[in-house]
């Protein structure tokens, strides 16, 4: 079992978490219509799209997740195409979607692949973790934490909207996070 599998195995039986905390507050912002989630976990947030009226792809290696996460949408009565599969290699559909959200997961070589995933108008949601999480917790290895204004660079070739970056605090934890909502 791998280690997320053994994560997901022991979390949801009390429920799903809330939304990000972002999503909730930004969804006004962000276009309607086709969306993909990577790396969904339980799928939190391909849920919530989902109430909202999106038509949802939700995409997480975790097989473990990916049941759980068929389970809660099934009690909600939310309609989302999970799909299990490693991200590192998966393959995103060509001007698909008219959002695309990614949390709290970093993978630099999705980038182009992401990008060319949205439609003309659509929009990039992608948030996670920068190095000022090290003095906090979990995660400490570089190649997940994002540098110093490294997401908008990233993601040049998109129109920045909204982007922050820092310490925030959600939901009684302190986290050094960054956030970019960017339109292609």
């Amino acid at each position: 079992m791998s280690k997320w599998d053994d994560r997901y195995s022991q979390s949801g039986e009390e429920g799903l978490k809330p939304p990000s905390f972002s999503l909730i507050n930004f969804l006004d912002r962000l276009p309607e219509g086709k969306a993909l989630d990577l790396a969904c976990g339980m799928g939190r947030n391909a849920i919530y799209l989902a109430g909202k009226g999106y038509k949802v792809d939700a995409v997480d290696n975790s097989p473990v997740a990916i049941e759980k996460g068929r389970a809660f949408a099934l009690k909600a009565g939310a309609r989302v195409n999970f799909i299990c599969a490693d991200l590192s290699s998966f393959k995103i559909t060509p001007n698909k979607y008219d959002l695309i959200i990614c949390y709290y997961y970093l993978e630099r070589s999705l980038v182009s692949r992401i990008i060319n995933g949205l439609k003309k108008g659509g929009m990039l949601l992608f948030e996670t973790y920068t190095e000022l999480q090290k003095s906090m917790g979990p995660p400490y290895n570089d190649d997940y934490l994002l540098e110093e204004n490294e997401l908008p660079s990233l993601f040049k070739d998109l129109e920045t909207l909204l982007y922050r970056e820092g310490l925030i605090m959600e939901n009684g934890r302190k986290k050094g996070i960054a956030t970019l909502i960017a339109r292609l």
